[in-house]
């Protein structure tokens, strides 16, 4: 884990190793998210007997609203079709958790921090630990169910006549494909447009807003993009998957999907795992009264993110502010961030020294991480 594996702990949690890896098939890794290790291995522990069935989101589109509902595949071939992220709730997880573990004697379960808690406590209270695998997901926030409608406005589409949406996918860091009944052909838009477009920064609710757990620490393994590191040769390769080994039964399932040829992967530095969004998310809040669970101290920047969450919020909430809400975003809303950020740097806070400590760590090793990568995946690039 090299040195600064007791540094790492104290902001992402417990963990044994840390690997960036990608799935062996190209159609797989294509159409992830990011690099396809979690159908990878689920599609590995449903074809070697690891597990009977797993439980996976789907995503579901009425007029504009997305949400998702949780399904139980016992057909590996079929997981394919569930690969990729989901940007809005998803509902029904208590209900079906529960019929699995009814049914089945091993079950995998994906979960964001929020469900990867709820599974770790219930599966602790019917002291059945060994028969319950969580693949976790970092989690930033969840999106309403009509912040869809936003972006179909923002692009111009009419939300009640969209027919299929997927998140990501088709590389990384990917796009998002929208099937419109009036449109002659299929529409692609890029993460960055969409996400940063106002839509990923207020239309979450107060829970994902107050949650500190943005590496899922409840999880046998957290899967992650991978920013942290070099992205040209994650590019080129179709997309990569930044994981964190948390278990020793994580760490058994993960390398034995190495050896059966499921995935590749190599170790990296663990500090790689620490990701801004992490520490934003342990940073403790002024603007509320909760602050139980958060390790670092406030800031310029971790306050003002607050204040820009808050209006921002109000203005998302009602559908004729949303005109209000971009101009608020690209306007105010960064020159508040940047004016933050600057004094941060300036006074020298401790908030702006940790931020330093970490980004120094990760960039002096880049150069070494970019050439190792460049190795890697040579054979996966030319195949």
């Amino acid at each position: 884990m090299g040195d600064n594996s007791s540094f790492v702990k104290y902001f992402i949690g417990p963990f044994t190793k840390v690997f960036l890896a990608w799935a062996t098939d190209p159609r797989i890794r294509w159409g992830a998210a990011s690099g396809g290790v979690g159908t990878a291995i689920l599609t590995h522990m449903l074809k070697e007997g690891l597990v009977e069935a797993v439980i996976v989101p789907k995503l579901r589109v009425r007029k504009g609203f997305l949400y998702g509902v949780w399904t139980i595949v016992k057909d590996p071939n079929e997981l394919g079709r569930f690969s990729g992220s989901i940007y809005a709730p998803t509902y029904g997880f208590a209900k079906v958790l529960r019929y699995a573990k009814d049914k089945f004697m091993r079950i995998a379960v994906t979960a964001l921090p929020c469900h990867a808690r709820a599974v770790r406590a219930l599966v602790k209270s019917l002291r059945s630990e060994d028969d319950v695998f969580i693949v976790g997901l970092y989690c930033n926030n969840t999106p309403a169910t009509y912040a869809f409608r936003y972006i179909a406005k923002l692009f111009r589409l009419s939300p009640n006549d969209i027919e299929f949406v997927k998140f990501r996918g088709n590389g990384w860091p990917g796009y998002m494909l929208i099937k419109s009944e009036k449109a002659e052909a299929d529409i692609w838009i890029p993460l960055s447009s969409y996400w940063d477009s106002g839509f990923g920064q207020y239309f979450y609710g107060l829970g994902c807003y107050l949650c500190n757990d943005h590496t899922n620490i409840s999880a046998d393994i957290s899967l992650a993009d991978p920013w942290t590191l070099p992205p040209e040769p994650i590019k080129r390769l179709g997309g990569a998957t930044l994981v964190v080994v948390r278990s020793r039964k994580g760490l058994d399932v993960f390398e034995d999907a190495v050896r059966a040829g499921y995935i590749k992967a190599v170790e990296i530095d663990p500090v790689y795992a620490i990701q801004s969004a992490t520490i934003y998310r342990l940073t403790k809040k002024v603007l509320v009264r909760n602050n139980q669970g958060y390790l670092l101290p406030p800031s310029f920047s971790s306050i003002s993110q607050e204040l820009v969450y808050h209006i921002g919020r109000v203005l998302a909430s009602r559908e004729k502010l949303w005109t209000l809400l971009r101009l608020f975003h690209k306007t105010l809303a960064r020159i508040i961030m940047f004016a933050a950020s600057f004094l941060d740097y300036r006074l020298g806070t401790r908030w702006a020294h940790i931020n330093r400590s970490i980004e120094l760590l990760q960039k002096a090793r880049s150069e070494n991480v970019a050439r190792l990568l460049k190795e890697l995946f040579k054979e996966d690039l030319e195949g």
